[in-house]
């Protein structure tokens, strides 16, 4: 999956919490610099630290993974929290000027990081969850053995439905085909049927293994055509059908 910064610069909370921690350590840097006889050997190692941090939660949105990685993030942060918060204790109370403001630096990028623990440690259906479109276990995402499975049902339901009707090339044709209803489902004739529009939770980018997959993009509306799997399959406005995986869809209630 690559990476993409639009991501980033779409999104007003990643934004501002990642301008947030760069101009913070920008700042803390500059100072520490300035003043290298008074800084303590930790200090370089911290600073450091939540640079590499800080790279890494824009690697990760860019490549819209903070799904994947949201435990090892949590887990970077905290060691950070703990770092900075001790330097900023100690050099808070310095009585030179420029270290004060390499504190305030660094206060900036505390509140920023127990921020990013809040939207990181939100559940599934949580705010702010669903408004960072982390895609926390569910919601953003399927197991890996869940989407194997998915996608070999997927294409025993297609192969069923090509050998059923000769010359129907797609589902779509199968669903319109007047001998096939007779051997479809009562499931599968509701979801004939019941052809609606959906909105996109979350941006997909489609396996270039599969050639039924279709990318979407995060908001993008579709008409959903068979929402009788985990994989529903979808009619993009420029005409591309193919499937898409169900957790990433919404319902538009017309």
């Amino acid at each position: 999956m690559g990476f993409r910064l639009k991501r980033i610069f779409g999104s007003p909370i990643f934004f501002g919490t990642l301008a947030l921690i760069f101009a913070g350590l920008a700042v803390s840097l500059v100072c520490a610099c300035l003043k290298t006889v008074y800084i303590v050997a930790t200090t370089w190692f911290m600073i450091v630290y939540l640079f590499m941090l800080a790279f890494a939660l824009l690697l990760t949105i860019g490549t819209n993974t903070l799904h994947k990685y949201r435990l090892a993030l949590l887990a970077m942060i905290s060691i950070g929290l703990s770092l900075n918060v001790g330097h900023i204790g100690y050099y808070i109370n310095a009585t030179v000027g420029v270290l004060q403001a390499m504190s305030a630096g660094l206060i900036f990028v505390e509140i920023t990081l127990f921020f990013w623990v809040l939207i990181l440690g939100s559940g599934p259906g949580t705010y702010l969850a669903d408004l960072c479109g982390t895609g926390i276990e569910g919601k953003g995402t399927l197991p890996m053995a869940e989407v194997a499975m998915a996608r070999t049902n997927y294409r025993q339901t297609m192969n069923s439905a090509a050998g059923a009707v000769a010359g129907a090339s797609t589902i779509t044709d199968y669903y319109s085909s007047e001998l096939n209803q007779s051997v479809m489902t009562s499931k599968q004739r509701e979801s004939a049927a019941g052809v609606y529009k959906a909105r996109a939770l979350y941006e997909y980018v489609a396996n270039a293994d599969d050639p039924n997959e279709v990318s979407i993009a995060k908001d993008e509306v579709m008409l959903v055509i068979d929402d009788s799997g985990k994989w529903w399959q979808v009619k993009k406005d420029d005409g591309v059908v193919g499937i898409a995986p169900s957790n990433y869809l919404t319902r538009i209630l017309s």
